[in-house]
């Protein structure tokens, strides 16, 4: 990139990350205000699924529209028109599947080492979370609100903007952008991972939807069945033996189908000095790290 051209796409990345920025701030500062609206101002505690829902609705509810104004005048790239069947969508599925186990596996790892090394140990916050909300909240929060969200910001949105770049390059960048979102480690190499699946279903079928239903069925895997079903050791051989066997699928699939991925290229070179060299970049960035530090 010409320097003219360097700062022109800083100063469009500088507004992805500012959008992201505005979606961090305003849903931490609406978190802590119903927080502190139900410790210190009503008169008896919210009950837990009105408190949840608030949580999550507010927070979007303001959060995304905002970001969306922000990136106005950003049309996403054009991306392939592939309908998908549902063979090819329970393919993407299974390698989910396995995504997200290996994920889980290399995240649980390093934060036991982080811990080990630092002598803290970090705050379960995703387990608590998905143990002290009631069944029905976490179907609708975890499986429904939740993924839709997340893929209208971080697909619509974020990997939408950045193909421009090429698809491969943003749906790197949308991924990282992802992972670091989630602000624990235990989270952010599964995030990682399936960030960068759900961006290249996104860009080969140009359907924000297709993305968005296997968000909520990996989702509805990794958090709900477990608490569908009864505490009792064959359903914890049942549990194991299916991910064990959706590992080992997903692995074959996505070793197998390597070749025939499609990754189409952008009318601007990827760089990324324009990429994160930006102000927006910087602080969503810098906040993802502090939120972060503060799960220690």
């Amino acid at each position: 990139m010409e320097d003219m051209d360097l700062k022109q796409e800083r100063r469009y990345c500088s507004r992805i990350g500012a959008a992201l920025f505005f979606v961090l701030i305003w849903t931490s500062a609406w978190q802590y205000g119903i927080i502190a609206l139900d410790v210190y101002v009503l008169p008896v505690r919210m009950p837990d699924t009105l408190y949840y829902a608030l949580i999550l609705v507010g927070g979007y509810a303001v959060s995304l529209p905002a970001a969306f104004r922000i990136c106005k005048g950003m049309p996403p790239m054009p991306f392939c028109k592939e309908l998908p069947r549902a063979r090819t969508f329970v393919r993407w599925a299974v390698i989910g599947f396995a995504l997200m186990w290996i994920g889980s596996l290399i995240g649980n790892a390093v934060t036991d080492l982080v811990g080990l090394v630092t002598g803290r140990a970090p705050a379960p916050i995703v387990d608590d979370m998905v143990n002290a909300m009631p069944l029905a909240v976490n179907i609708v929060c975890v499986c429904l609100l939740g993924p839709l969200c997340e893929e209208l910001l971080f697909r619509g949105l974020v990997a939408g903007r950045l193909a421009r770049y090429g698809q491969a390059p943003g749906a790197f960048v949308s991924a990282l952008l992802f992972a670091l979102y989630h602000a624990n480690l235990e989270q952010f190499f599964y995030a990682f991972l399936l960030g960068l699946l759900l961006a290249y279903v996104y860009y080969r079928t140009g359907l924000l939807r297709v993305s968005v239903a296997l968000h909520m069925v990996l989702n509805f895997f990794g958090a709900v069945v477990s608490l569908l079903l009864p505490d009792c050791a064959a359903s914890d051989m049942a549990l194991g033996a299916f991910w064990m066997v959706s590992v080992v699928l997903g692995v074959i699939l996505l070793v197998r189908g390597r070749k025939d991925q499609i990754w189409l290229h952008g009318p601007c070179a990827p760089d990324m000095r324009a990429v994160f060299g930006n102000a927006g970049m910087i602080l969503v960035i810098a906040g993802y790290f502090v939120e972060t530090a503060l799960t220690f």
